[in-house]
């Protein structure tokens, strides 16, 4: 009997898991930096997102990181994404130089006043299809670099 009930039990929770529970993934990496100030705000963005630049990101999908005295003397820092769902993303992120909470831009043209990268070979706006990776597995070496 005790068998039975463990192989019941274990069934159940096999199909709660596949139903309701969605399995998630981590993706990490290293970005580096030219400038000795500032924090650096990354984004992980579906493409919804990324195609609604200036929209309110997803807040688990943000990282602001303060940059220590290390960190500005190496111009590197390494960032982790956890609990990431399956699918297609991107990363942008900036160097917010006076820490003012936002990228500033011209007013005249928009342009990006502070440096910025993508997760792929962009410069000022990256196109979805360059900075796109697939999350199907832990993601551990993306590299991007200012």
């Amino acid at each position: 009997m005790p068998k039975a009930l463990v192989l019941i039990w274990g069934f159940i929770f096999a199909i709660s898991t596949s139903a309701y529970g969605q399995e998630t993934y981590t993706v990490s990496g290293e970005i580096s930096f030219h400038e000795e100030k500032g924090q650096l705000f990354v984004y992980l963005r579906n493409q919804e997102e990324h195609e609604q630049f200036g929209k309110p990101a997803t807040p688990e999908r943000i990282l602001i990181i303060k940059l220590n005295q290390q960190q500005l003397q190496t111009k590197k820092v390494k960032f982790k994404f956890a609990a990431v769902p399956k699918g297609s993303f991107s990363i942008f992120c900036f160097q917010d130089l006076n820490e003012n909470g936002k990228q500033d831009r011209s007013p005249q043209t928009g342009i990006p006043l502070e440096p910025h990268a993508y997760s792929g070979p962009a410069t000022f706006f990256g196109q979805w299809d360059d900075i796109k990776f697939e999350v199907d597995k832990d993601i551990s070496e993306i590299e991007i670099k200012f």
